[in-house]
């Protein structure tokens, strides 16, 4: 799923983890990007990572589904995103926060889930 030699790349000064995309061939630098790529809605159905965000436990941590303009935001900081990828791109940004990337965090738990969840995609992959 991600690819150690990350902090190897030039391009990729923080070192944050390379991942691949469970539908398509391609990488991406940071969980962030993969979600926005998936949140674009090429390889899974539009507006299906924004739903998976508040199918967690933890969701009241990083997100409220009441709020249509900013439904995430960061725990520690209270900065508000549009997108959760977003969100991710912040905390893998700002070392302050990104402690909530760690397994037993909010967002840790909610990379877990995708993760998880993706592995066997069924019904949400788009066929191109």
């Amino acid at each position: 799923m991600f690819h150690p030699a990350a902090q190897q790349d030039p391009n990729n000064p923080l070192g944050l983890p390379i991942y691949e995309c469970w539908f398509c061939p391609t990488n991406w630098i940071g969980f962030s990007a993969l979600l926005y790529h998936l949140e674009d809605g090429c390889c899974v159905k539009q507006d299906r990572i924004r739903t998976l965000a508040f199918e967690t436990p933890e969701y009241g941590f990083y997100g409220n589904k009441l709020t249509d303009d900013n439904p995430f935001f960061c725990f520690r900081c209270h900065a508000q995103f549009p997108q959760v990828s977003h969100l991710y791109r912040h905390v893998e940004h700002t070392p302050s926060c990104s402690y909530l990337l760690n397994p037993s965090e909010c967002l840790g738990a909610l990379r877990d889930f995708y993760v998880e969840y993706y592995e066997c995609p069924g019904s949400d992959y788009v066929h191109v």
